[in-house]
């Protein structure tokens, strides 16, 4: 699919998407307790929350939906043979651990970026649990065992994501767990389960998030509960009413657990005029100046900052850019590659991105079937010398199916 974007103004007010990362974290949980769970606050489910709606469906769970509202009734929890994940990492490392505790041969499959992804920090984590993984690098991966209680010891270097899945699995095993942890970086993910984990009973003791201590033979509680709107698809219409407009978002929650809910920090950093509360964010151009930013901890804020960061006067310096090695593309060079057709420069030393404020020019580029980069090129438009042609556009479904329609009726030519 290719989308020509011309320059213009953004005007509009938009409703912010369901966060993914909330919900398929809420998925994971309902599917795990007795009794009826009620999720509120799902709109339309992009391509990652439909595939763990799939796997807990196949685990026994029965869902119903009503307007905005999810109830989900589970029943015994049915063992399965294949863990179909999609193209969501998140999926595959949060659910390959429960699915591990439940059935004790599977297979857990996917298709086109995440077979290129590097899950070897999962099957690691697996093996020292009890179960014996095929292949610790890649998709496909069969799973034997039984996952169970124990001590080990984790490099959460490379993503917190399979530290999620033990979080979420390791307290219905027999016996305490501990798991300490390595150079973990996303602390507010790990925050996010956490609080998940609470709404459902669960109780964690994360010692300066080194060492987590799991009881055994917790029981999840079913809940009612809603999930917030996503702060990563948000942010590129933000940055882009920076560059060039005004925009309205609503349904986010300023008070977010989610680690791109720093996207506030970022805008006001570089000049821009930011208004928020609890349930929606104003952002309007000012004059924009460049900044230096530690994206460490927030990672899928990088192309966002990318776009705002080419319309700022200077050169934008951000930190993290090792972190981007291993997602639907290697960010870092895709930004890289990309922008250059632009006419905008990016520069890579290290973990260090240097980003030379410079309009975009006109060319056609490239998403690599990358749901961030397509949202950032979006973004690089809007005060763009000319048109851009943004080919493999369609990868916005992984994350915010709606994100073409909500950025084109706010693009004000």
């Amino acid at each position: 699919m290719r989308v020509e974007l011309n320059p213009c103004k953004i005007e509009g007010n938009i409703y912010a998407p369901v966060s993914k990362s909330m919900l398929i974290r809420a998925l994971a949980a309902a599917a795990l307790c007795k009794g009826t769970t009620i999720i509120k606050g799902v709109t339309d489910l992009c391509d990652d929350a439909a595939v763990a709606v799939n796997i807990i469906k196949s685990l026994g769970a029965e869902i119903k939906t009503d307007k905005n509202e999810m109830r989900i009734t589970n029943k015994p929890i049915n063992r399965i043979t294949d863990l179909y994940c999609g193209e969501s990492a998140l999926c595959a490392r949060i659910f390959a651990p429960v699915v591990g505790f439940f059935s004790d041969d599977f297979e857990v499959s996917g298709k086109n970026s995440l077979l290129k992804r590097n899950i070897g920090d999962l099957a690691q984590s697996l093996n020292l649990l009890g179960l014996q993984c095929s292949n610790e690098k890649y998709l496909p991966l069969r799973i034997k065992g039984k996952l169970r209680s124990g001590k080990i010891k984790i490099d959460a270097g490379a993503t917190s994501q399979t530290l999620s899945g033990l979080l979420m699995v390791l307290p219905l095993c027999e016996g305490n767990s501990v798991v300490v942890v390595e150079n973990l970086h996303s602390k507010p993910y790990i925050d996010l389960t956490i609080s998940i984990l609470q709404l459902f009973g669960i109780k964690i003791i994360n010692e300066s998030y080194k060492c987590f201590f799991i009881e055994g033979n917790q029981g999840y509680q079913a809940c009612t509960m809603s999930v917030e709107g996503d702060w990563s698809g948000a942010s590129c219409l933000l940055t882009a009413a920076a560059t060039r407009g005004s925009i309205t978002v609503e349904n986010l929650n300023y008070k977010s657990a989610q680690a791109d809910a720093a996207i506030v920090d970022v805008l006001r950093l570089c000049g821009a005029s930011v208004m928020a509360d609890e349930n929606k964010i104003i952002v309007e151009k000012k004059q924009l100046n460049s900044f230096e930013f530690d994206a460490t901890d927030c990672p899928d804020l990088f192309p966002a900052i990318v776009a705002l960061s080419a319309n700022c006067r200077g050169v934008s310096v951000i930190k993290g850019a090792l972190r981007l090695q291993n997602k639907e593309s290697d960010r870092a060079k895709v930004l890289q590659r990309e922008f250059a057709k632009l006419n905008v420069k990016i520069e890579l030393e290290g973990d260090i991105m240097y980003i030379v404020g410079n309009s975009a020019g006109s060319a056609i580029v490239d998403a690599h079937s990358d749901h961030r980069i397509a949202m950032s090129l979006a973004a690089a438009s809007v005060n763009a010398k000319g048109n851009i042609i943004v080919e493999n556009a369609e990868c916005v479904t992984k994350s915010y199916p709606d994100f073409w329609k909500d950025f084109f009726n706010c693009c004000k030519l």
